[in-house]
């Protein structure tokens, strides 16, 4: 289960709907020029909405793309997702089409953007739960920063009663 976004969470959300482009490569490009990113790590997700037309019967359809969120840790990752992005997009737009539909992708409407604060997860010594369980050995080692040495000696020399106190083991 995924943990839940609050909006204190969210950096910003943005809708672009300006750009006069009708090729997908073309317009992300333009796109990252609209995006100002100046706080990192953080996550990206984006939504596209993408136009379909028919040739034959002048029908319209819109549809979405929603590319998975990720973590950009630096400007330079920025780039390597771009590039994802339209590698992902373009493989979604021929999968719609090959659908049998007759809908040919005509342009892009709108993106969503939305950045996400991003904080790595750290590894220190004892944090209490908020549970009880029987499945997780949290060893109470509040004197040093050891965790990890902990959890592989409770792993190999099991204790049956009082696992989490780390002078038992």
């Amino acid at each position: 289960m995924a943990p839940k976004k609050s909006f204190k969470d969210i950096i910003s959300e943005t809708t672009i709907d300006d750009i006069e482009e009708p090729d997908a490569t073309k317009y992300i490009n333009l796109l990252k020029d609209k995006i100002v990113i100046d706080q990192f790590p953080l996550k990206i997700k984006i939504i596209i909405t993408s136009e379909f037309a028919t040739p034959i019967a002048f029908d319209r359809i819109e549809s979405h793309y929603s590319h998975p969120a990720k973590v950009v840790l630096t400007q330079n990752n920025l780039s390597k997702f771009y590039d994802d992005l339209i590698d992902k997009f373009k493989a979604w737009v021929d999968q719609f089409q090959e659908r049998g539909s007759g809908f040919d992708f005509n342009s892009i409407k709108s993106v969503q953007v939305k950045l996400y604060k991003y904080e790595y997860q750290r590894a220190s010594s004892y944090i209490p739960l908020q549970f009880k369980s029987k499945n997780i050995i949290n060893v109470q080692n509040k004197n040093d920063n050891k965790c990890f040495l902990w959890s592989i000696l409770a792993y190999l020399y099991p204790v049956v009663k009082k696992q989490t106190k780390s002078n038992k083991l």
